[in-house]
């Protein structure tokens, strides 16, 4: 029996080791066959397996780090004050469209936030403050979203799975896009509407020989939506409205010149895409900008400078405003108390201060009169007689008053340093061809007698005021359309001041006085070109007891007009953003962007963080930047030379030529145009062309790699095509673990020192500070 035994158990050794040796090549048979099964795209559960992996990679990569640091980075500082401001519903101005700010408020109230934090300044801890962190998560789950969007564009587009995963890979491994995901701004919101919106292009184009079906029109009404929701959140979002809009013109010219086709039908067509492209965003903008409008209905304090960029009009609507029910005398008298606001596009008030111009320019310090756009009681100045002075305690005129009218003489009284408004035969120190505007001191009680000899050239003595007082600081008030006889009004007489020895008009030239000693703010000074519109003003606050009051609620601007002039001050105000001081080397040139040949610090105080993309992903995109014309140049040579490829091939070319035109299209249109800007640029304003440049580079070169069985045999191509997309996934792999810290952040001891850094040894570039 045990002779017996041990032959079996000898026999089942060996069926083991059978089993085993067969199950090897049994293994290796069946990962062939999946990956041929993902080259080729056909298995549904392979597809779905490659979708959840990049979803799982996507949502990892976005919240890892979510809370470091737990303080304030960057524009955080920018936009999490505007959340709070959203939710305690106080009035702010933006260079940008409200609906990404309105989405930050959403995620802060979903999460709790009581907008409370002041967010004063980058490296302002969270600690003690609920609700912050779910805004973060909010931004980093559409940061995360951007990579199932871009494997499906890209699946629509080619129809291959490779390519498709090339892509997600792509955009999964980009570095300096998950920097701009896991913070509080509008960058990750931008870029996903950007992508849905191209997407639907694609959904829209692979639904066309399916025309007015439900699904080509939820395609196309999902390309609206989209659309609207981009320009809601940057007006850089009218980049890929451009590119949707080329495309459904281009479509829409080649109905036209189908022959067999209906006019009708074209017309049609046209109407489609007037109510889903057109009309659609705009009524989702328009909303958006109607909830904005809504919610913030209180001034930010009766000094804020926010709501003085705009209109009175418009300052009438916001509650807390000193314009909001306003009740101050219609017509101007002499002795009156006034603020006189340029009647221009944020006009600026005028003002003065205790602080004079350069000794070594105007050695007899000489009062600074600026311009200053909020509401100060440095605005007040109060309207004199020529030559006689307020003769009341209250510093007013006895007797009827006698109002203001066109062609009379004022005197412009600084009230808080008692001087008076004057006009220098000096050159101003800025805008060098006007008159330099200044202030001199005057007692009202007690005038000082004027040498005029040492002020004035060339004028008849009889004119020079007994009380001291010379031409220079007199004034000549002109009505715009006025006449003799008609009265200055308050918020309604459009108004210039003439210094009549100098011929010339008390002006706003929109330069800024150096921050050394002007502060930045606003130069005023005197021009000789009278039909120049910046010297006009109006009179926006009046302030007499002796002259009734009345109200002004008829000119509260109503929904348009503050539709109007929102924008007319965020154009405005975006294009004087202009490098200054430090914000020059802090700066980025579009042509740095595609080499990746700066970084930018965004937090370094024991923690720190570098915006800087995936070198590796942004060279090898550079690369097929080059390559994608030239592919198309060699289409259409072949196409003009008569080579016609079977009908597989043909297809499949055709796909590949639609997908690599529009997204090269698309790549242009979201990076040249800041080749044409002056304002200040960054970085991060690169990044919604770099998906495109992703996506086409995995079109591309996913494209080479399915050409390979016309170059290879079978066998040599399937292999060539295993190693070579391994190896592609590898080295963007390799070069994520490289360089993800540098964006995610890491822990510091000390500031930044070039020569003991961890990331020394991958430093190409100098201006790398990593």
């Amino acid at each position: 029996m045990g002779g017996t035994e041990k032959v079996e158990e000898s026999l089942k050794s060996e069926r083991s080791k059978q089993v085993t040796s067969e199950a090897k090549p049994d293994f290796r048979k069946r990962l062939l066959i999946t990956l041929d099964s993902f080259r080729d795209g056909g298995s549904e559960a392979v597809w779905w397996s490659v979708w959840w992996m990049f979803m799982v990679a996507a949502v990892y990569s976005r919240l890892h780090y979510i809370t470091m640091p737990y303080r304030v980075v960057w524009d955080e500082a920018h936009f999490g004050k505007m959340v709070g401001w959203y939710i305690n519903r106080t009035f702010f101005m933006d260079v940008h469209p409200p609906g990404g700010k309105l989405l930050l408020a959403l995620f802060g109230y979903l999460g709790g936030y009581n907008g409370t934090h002041s967010f004063a300044t980058p490296n302002t801890p969270y600690d003690g403050y609920h609700g912050i962190m779910p805004m973060r998560v909010g931004c980093a789950l559409l940061g995360a979203g951007m990579i199932p969007m871009g494997f499906h564009t890209v699946w629509v587009l080619t129809r291959s799975l490779p390519t498709a995963a090339l892509a997600a890979t792509l955009l999964t491994f980009e570095v300096g896009t998950i920097t701009l995901s896991k913070f509080i701004l509008l960058d990750p919101l931008l870029m996903f509407f950007v992508l849905a919106s191209f997407h639907g292009l694609c959904l829209s184009h692979n639904a066309a020989d399916r025309s007015f079906t439900r699904s080509w029109w939820l395609s196309y009404t999902y390309t609206g939506i989209m659309l609207g929701c981009v320009m809601s959140v940057k007006f850089v979002g009218l980049f890929v409205v451009g590119v949707v809009g080329c495309y459904a013109a281009l479509d829409l010219w080649n109905m036209l010149g189908q022959t067999y086709r209906p006019l009708v039908n074209v017309m049609q067509h046209l109407v489609s895409r007037v109510l889903c492209l057109i009309l659609l965003p705009a009524v989702i903008y328009l909303a958006v900008f109607c909830i904005h409008d809504h919610l913030l209905f209180k001034a930010a304090s009766v000094f804020a400078a926010e709501e003085a960029h705009f209109s009175p009009g418009f300052q009438m609507t916001l509650k807390d405003n000193q314009l909001n029910n306003v009740s101050q005398p219609d017509e101007v008298a002499y002795g009156s108390v006034v603020t006189l606001r340029n009647d221009n596009l944020a006009g600026v008030y005028l003002h003065s201060h205790n602080l004079t111009y350069p000794e070594r320019v105007f050695p007899k310090k000489l009062q600074q009169v600026t311009g200053f756009r909020a509401k100060d009681i440095n605005n007040h100045f109060k309207l004199l007689f020529p030559e006689e002075d307020p003769d009341l305690s209250d510093g007013f005129y006895s007797g009827e008053p006698e109002f203001l009218a066109h062609g009379d003489w004022v005197r412009i009284y600084h009230t808080a340093t008692s001087a008076l408004l004057s006009c220098g035969k000096n050159k101003s120190l800025i805008t060098t061809k006007h008159n330099l505007v200044y202030a001199r001191p005057y007692n009202l009680t007690d005038p000082p007698q004027v040498d005029a000899a040492s002020e004035v050239f060339n004028v008849d003595p009889s004119k020079i005021s007994s009380a001291g007082v010379s031409p220079w600081q007199m004034w000549m008030v002109h009505l715009e359309g006025g006449k003799p006889g008609d009265k200055v009004r308050t918020l309604h007489s459009r108004i210039q001041f003439l210094c009549i020895p100098n011929n010339c008009a008390l002006t706003w030239p929109r330069a800024p006085l150096p921050v050394t000693w002007g502060g930045g703010q606003a130069e005023v000074t005197c021009s000789n070109n009278l039909k120049d519109p910046y010297t006009t003003w109006m009179v926006e606050q009046h302030f007499n007891p002796y002259l009734k009051n009345k109200t002004f609620t008829h000119l509260r601007s109503g929904f348009v007009s503050r539709l109007v002039e929102s924008h007319r001050v965020m154009t405005w105000v975006n294009s004087r953003l202009k490098p200054v001081g430090e914000q020059r080397y802090n700066s980025h040139r579009p042509w740095m962007w595609p080499v990746c040949f700066k970084s930018q610090v965004w937090y370094d105080v024991n923690f720190r963080i570098v915006l800087l993309g995936n070198p590796v992903i942004f060279w090898i995109n550079l690369v097929f930047l080059f390559v994608a014309p030239l592919l198309l140049l060699h289409h259409y040579y072949k196409h003009k030379r008569g080579y016609t490829p079977s009908p597989r091939l043909a297809e499949r070319k055709e796909r590949i030529v639609f997908a690599v035109k529009w997204l090269f299209l698309a790549y242009l249109l979201h990076y040249v145009p800041f080749y044409t800007m002056d304002r200040i640029l960054y970085y991060h304003h690169y990044f919604p062309a770099l998906q495109f440049s992703s996506m086409l580079t995995a079109v591309v070169l996913g494209y080479f790699l399915e050409s390979l069985p016309s170059w290879l045999s079978p066998d040599t191509a399937r292999l060539a095509f295993h190693w070579t997309t391994a190896s592609f996934f590898a080295i963007f792999a390799y070069s994520f673990h490289k360089f993800c810290y540098v964006g995610y952040g890491h822990p510091t001891v000390s500031g930044f020192n070039p020569d003991n850094s961890t990331f020394k040894d991958i430093r190409f570039f100098d201006e790398w500070e990593i």
